[in-house]
């Protein structure tokens, strides 16, 4: 199967969900400028206009936005679920000090899930403070809920799933109907709340419950970021679907998980699946290229052939009205002191090239 890209409109395209992998462990100077030089290059080829790229602590994402003006929106750390334990902050202070740092958002962050003693409610007490203020501030979150509920049952869960530990059925973990439960409670606490929900809230297979929950909160968003299972369950009820694109165009955005693909030709197997399925009416299937966290299915995508005013919104312009027209400027004196506070000296050494 050949990817092509030219094949694909002239519109411009901004990936609203990118990981930095080479750095989740540690960074150097070598790991930043290579991650950095990975990134770029997938811009260049997919073509992409614009990343919103996130990471570990420490502000590399914030670097590279500094690095590459123009090409990248930075989101900010905040702890997922079952990391929270080990972060205190003062919840408005700290996302005051994200937006003087330059960054345009938080996340991604959310629940990924863990067992039940690791796990804190994201509509707990000690998250209350975090949604306030970024509901405040007009400060947009990348937010994460639950995982495929094929996780939840060993005899569907697919083997590079497992591989990655990312099974549920054996102890004692919240259930994704829980985990719903909380983020549903977060977003009606706080109406005014800009969120974006990862992977359709992995409500792919219950396309009239996701329609509810849009309905009833005006405030959500949703991306569009594969799980393969997502596109996958969509081409299954093709017109339906299409329906529901063209609907809530308004509300979806663009994401590709880049990240979870490490190679360039991995990460344009990405972008190529879901422009494929946007912008065309073909069948077609998962590329060799792609990761093998895309499933091989027997039976093909069938791409929506949306209209041209709604994949542009899915494309760009509900990424730019949530998260700004263009990059905020990043302050790289307060740069380079937070890193030094945080003890990231090689990312503060990185910065004051930039000055």
């Amino acid at each position: 199967m050949t990817m092509e890209m030219s094949s694909f409109s002239d519109a411009e395209v901004i990936d609203c969900h990118a990981h930095l992998w080479m750095l989740r462990d540690h960074i150097d100077d070598t790991n930043l400028r290579v991650q950095g030089e990975a990134l770029i290059e997938t811009i260049r080829d997919a073509p992409l206009r614009q990343m919103y790229a996130f990471g570990r602590r420490g502000h590399p994402s914030l670097y590279l936005k500094a690095q590459y003006p123009g090409r990248f929106y930075a989101g900010g750390y905040a702890p997922w679920s079952g990391d929270a334990s080990g972060f205190r902050v003062d919840w408005p202070s700290y996302v005051s000090s994200l937006i003087d740092l330059g960054y345009d958002g938080v996340g991604e962050m959310g629940s990924k899930p863990v067992t039940r003693d690791r796990h804190m409610p994201l509509d707990s007490t000690y998250y209350e403070g975090f949604w306030e203020s970024c509901e405040s501030e007009g400060f947009p979150v990348l937010c994460h809920v639950g995982d495929v509920e094929d996780f939840w049952h060993e005899e569907l869960t697919p083997e590079w799933a497992k591989i990655r530990h990312w099974g549920y059925w054996k102890d004692d973990y919240p259930s994704m109907e829980e985990l719903w439960g909380e983020i549903e409670n977060v977003i009606t606490n706080h109406p005014r709340l800009s969120i974006v929900l990862c992977h359709f809230l992995f409500m792919s297979p219950h396309m009239e419950r996701l329609r509810r929950f849009l309905n009833e909160h005006r405030n959500a968003h949703i991306d569009l970021t594969p799980g393969i299972e997502l596109i996958y369950n969509i081409s299954r009820r093709r017109k339906d679907w299409r329906r529901f694109f063209i609907e809530n165009n308004d509300r979806i955005l663009f994401g590709t998980d880049i990240g979870m693909s490490t190679t360039g030709p991995q990460h344009l197997a990405r972008v190529w699946l879901l422009r494929k399925f946007l912008e065309t009416d073909e069948e077609f299937y998962t590329p060799e290229e792609a990761d093998d966290a895309l499933t091989r299915y027997s039976e093909p995508f069938i791409g929506l052939s949306l209209p041209r005013s709604s994949y542009e919104k899915i494309y760009s312009s509900n990424f730019r009205r949530l998260w700004g027209q263009r990059p905020k400027p990043v302050d790289i004196d307060a740069a380079i002191a937070a890193s030094e506070k945080e003890g990231e000296a090689l990312v503060a050494k990185a910065f004051m090239k930039l000055r």
